[in-house]
C-alpha cells in the first residue's frame, strides 16, 4: 500500500493523539501513586483499555476483508487505521505499564508487540520499494501463479531450438512405446532431423546444464558475466551453423533470469506476512488473556 497524501489526515490525527496521551502522562507520573505509574491505576487502565480496543480493531482487518458490507466502511480506510492506530497503541501500551516490563506475561506481550510492529513496518517498506523495482527491472511481468508454466515453455522452446541443429537429444523410444501419431524428439514434419556439423558441444551443454537452469532458474547461468563466458566457450567449440541457435538460447536464459527475479521479489512482497500474521494473532490472544486476568485479579 502506497503511503501518499491520502494518509496525511491519519498521520496528523495519530501524532495529535500521541501528544495528548504523553501530555496526560506527565501529571500522572508527577502526582500519581508514590510507587509510580502502574497499569492497575485508573489512568493506567484507561491507557490499557484504549490500547486493547485498538489492537482488537487492528486484528479485525482480516475479517473486514472477508466481509463486503457498505456499513463497515472502506477497506482502504481500515488499512490506514490499522497502520497508524497500531503505532499509537504501541505508545499507549508503554504508558499503560509506566515504562515497566512487569511479570512474564507482560514481557511476552511487549516482545510480541515489538515484533509485530517491526514486521509491519518492514512489510510497509517492502510494499513501497519492491513494486518500483519490479517495474524498473521487469518490464514484462508475468503473473506469479503462471511462473512455473512460463518456465516450462522456455524449456520447450529451448529444446526445439537445440533439436533443430542437434537432432534427437535423447535416445528415441521404440515405435510401440511412442504411440500412434507421436513425433519423437529429433523428428520434424515426419522426417529425421540431421545434426549439423559441430553441434555436439551444444547438445552436451544443453543436457548437462542449460535444461536444468531453465527448469530451476538457479546456477551460474543466472549471472550475466558467467553466462556470457559459458556461451562464449560453447560458441568457440561449435560450428558456425550453431551460432544463431546459441544467440536464441542466450536470450531464453535472460528471460529465465528475469522470471526468477520476479519470483524472488514476489516472495519479498508477500513473505513478511508469514511472520506478521501469526505474531499478530498471538498478540491479540495474549492481550485478551492479560485484560481478563487484570480485571479478575
Amino acid at each position: 500500500m502506497l503511503i501518499d497524501r491520502t494518509h496525511r489526515g491519519w498521520i496528523w490525527a495519530t501524532a495529535l493523539l500521541t501528544l495528548i496521551a504523553c501530555a496526560a502522562y506527565v501529571p500522572y507520573h508527577l502526582h500519581g501513586p508514590l510507587s509510580g505509574p502502574r497499569g492497575s491505576t485508573w489512568q493506567g487502565l484507561v491507557y490499557g483499555g484504549v490500547a486493547t480496543v485498538i489492537i482488537l480493531f487492528a486484528g479485525a482487518i482480516g475479517l473486514r476483508r472477508k466481509v463486503r458490507a457498505r456499513g463497515l466502511g472502506r477497506a482502504e480506510a481500515w488499512l490506514k487505521g490499522h497502520i497508524w492506530l497500531g503505532l499509537l497503541a504501541y505508545v499507549l501500551v508503554y504508558l499503560h505499564a509506566g515504562f515497566r516490563l512487569g511479570g512474564a506475561l507482560t514481557i511476552v506481550l511487549m516482545v510480541l508487540f515489538t515484533a509485530v510492529v517491526v514486521s509491519g513496518v518492514y512489510g510497509l517498506i517492502v510494499q513501497l520499494v519492491v513494486p518500483r523495482l519490479m517495474t524498473a527491472q521487469l518490464p514484462h511481468e508475468t503473473l506469479h501463479e503462471q511462473a512455473p508454466l512460463y518456465a516450462s515453455r522456455l524449456r520447450e522452446e529451448a529444446a526445439r531450438a537445440v533439436t533443430e541443429v542437434c537432432g534427437a537429444l535423447r535416445p528415441e523410444p521404440e515405435p510401440a512405446a511412442a504411440g500412434a501419431g507421436a513425433a519423437p524428439a529429433g523428428r520434424r514434419a515426419g522426417r529425421v532431423v540431421e545434426a549439423l556439423e559441430g553441434s555436439e558441444p551444444l547438445k552436451e551443454f544443453f543436457l548437462q546444464e542449460l535444461d536444468g537452469y531453465l527448469e530451476s532458474g538457479r546456477g551460474r547461468l543466472a549471472t550475466a558475466g558467467a553466462r556470457r563466458a559459458v556461451f562464449g566457450h560453447v560458441r568457440a567449440l561449435s560450428g558456425p551453423g550453431v551460432h544463431p541457435t546459441l544467440e536464441v538460447l542466450e536470450g531464453l536464459c535472460e528471460e529465465r533470469r528475469r522470471l526468477a527475479e520476479q519470483v524472488r521479489l514476489h516472495g519479498w512482497l508477500h513473505g513478511w506476512l508469514l511472520v506478521h500474521l501469526p505474531l499478530a494473532a498471538a498478540l491479540i490472544l495474549l492481550t485478551v488473556v492479560h485484560a481478563v486476568a487484570s480485571l479478575y485479579y
